[in-house]
């Protein structure tokens, strides 16, 4: 054996060990996404216990796929977007009793919800830190408080899977077959559902031309592709449908909305605080809104290339958010004013993920005050992971008695079935024996 071989073969024994220093192995793997899992229904266990419909997952997902037929309802838009995912979901909650379709598709966002814990655990994201580090970002990433929407339901698990796309995107590329198909998979269903592949192409782009490997181009060409497709779709007639009341920007609602939903929010869930009128406290949400802005800025120079990419990304999606929001008028309130008062939960899960991991980025520094500022701002977020451990479980629509009487019900039969929150429902029209 020549020295250049020898050396090829420790280097790769090399490699395999460290593989095996920074991730687990593939038992370890499963008994982490079981534990996830359990985690994630522990925050609600109504998900499982009493599983019911939930806005547009029976609204449109499961309504859709019944009555239009899955295939159908594949290629109908949601919001201006292809949703693949949820509709895939839907599918396969044809399958089973119609009681049981909604605990399927809680199923099924629980499974995506789970994986980027098992992403972050993984060899390939070695580059985020030790395993132990890394096992805290996967801790604060399932204990955050203020995302009740997103929480086991299908409808939010986009956000989840697109969460899966960045951190796939920006890990090692892909060393055998089997993880090629896999990243394939979450990209293409990442792609088509929602407007995420819009924020996720410009950064696999620049991944591509920064690593300079072939995978990267390919897997930057599969997210343009889908980026085209979702706007093609958003602009030939799917902005129509997107909702035009005004969302009453402005300075101080925005300044806000960044102390009360994304800082305090982060530490504490949702809230009303920066609600509170007068000029005494919009200076003091202006204060901690200049504050939390400067550790992210101090995070973005100090961290890792992978942190640095997730403030761009979170920063993307919440500055699109906050232009274009789906919210309408809510109570008499403009869109930005419902914001304020917690409404939107969804638009805040990446900032407010991107201020806790740098929180946590920040507590390595070796300056003794940010250190100190990060100790305290950790301890922070564990009171309110205790005190928003558990939301609240949704109201109880009888959706069993629901089903019976559509089960017993003859063909023709249209089914209004409440579902929540409150205002939505599910309409389905029998269909005959086959």
């Amino acid at each position: 054996m020549t020295n250049s071989t020898q050396d090829r073969t420790k280097g790769a024994r090399m490699q395999f060990f460290s593989d095996q220093q920074t991730g687990l192995r593939p038992w370890q793997h499963g008994l982490v996404f079981l534990l996830a899992c359990a985690v994630i229904v522990s925050r609600r266990p109504d998900a499982v216990l009493h599983a019911r419909f939930f806005a547009e997952d029976g609204h449109v997902w499961y309504a859709d796929a019944y009555n239009l037929g899955w295939w159908s309802a594949l290629f109908h838009a949601q919001d201006g977007y292809f949703q693949t995912f949820p509709r895939l979901g839907a599918a396969l909650a044809l399958l089973v009793p119609f009681f049981r379709a909604p605990l399927v598709l809680n199923l099924i966002a629980i499974c995506v919800q789970a994986l980027p814990v098992n992403l972050l655990l993984s060899s390939r994201s070695s580059a985020w830190g030790s395993l132990r580090f890394r096992v805290l970002l996967a801790g604060i990433y399932l204990g955050l408080p203020n995302c009740p929407e997103l929480n086991a339901t299908i409808t939010g698990s986009q956000w989840r899977l697109a969460f899966s796309a960045f951190l796939l995107l920006v890990a090692l590329r892909p060393r055998s077959t089997a993880e090629r198909l896999f990243d394939l998979s979450i990209f293409s269903l990442s792609g088509l559902t929602g407007p995420f592949c819009i924020f996720l192409s410009p950064i696999a782009l620049f991944l591509a031309w920064q690593r300079r490997e072939r995978w990267r181009w390919a897997m930057a060409g599969l997210l343009c592709t889908a980026c085209l497709l979702q706007a093609w779709n958003l602009f030939s007639g799917g902005l129509a449908g997107r909702p035009h009341a005004p969302f009453g920007a402005g300075p101080a609602m925005f300044v806000r909305m960044l102390a009360g939903q994304l800082y305090l929010g982060t530490l504490f869930g949702g809230n009303a605080l920066a609600a509170r009128p007068g000029i005494g406290p919009l200076i003091v949400f202006a204060c901690i809104a200049a504050a939390g802005a400067f550790l992210i800025v101090l995070c973005f120079f100090k961290s890792s290339s992978g942190m640095r990419l997730f403030l761009v990304f979170s920063g993307m999606i919440l500055c699109s958010a906050l232009i274009a929001p789906t919210l309408g008028q809510i109570g008499g309130f403009t869109g930005w004013e419902a914001v304020v008062r917690g409404a939107g939960a969804r638009y805040w899960f990446f900032p407010d993920l991107a201020f806790a991991w740098s929180v946590l980025f920040c507590f390595q520094s070796r300056n003794q005050a940010l250190k100190a500022v990060s100790a305290l701002l950790l301890c922070a977020l564990c009171l309110g992971f205790a005190a928003r451990w558990e939301y609240p479980a949704f109201r109880d629509t009888n959706f069993a008695e629901y089903a019976r009487s559509f089960d017993s019900a003859p063909a023709g039969t249209v089914a209004i079935i409440p579902e929540n929150p409150d205002g939505w429902n599910l309409r389905l029209m029998k269909h005959g024996s086959k």
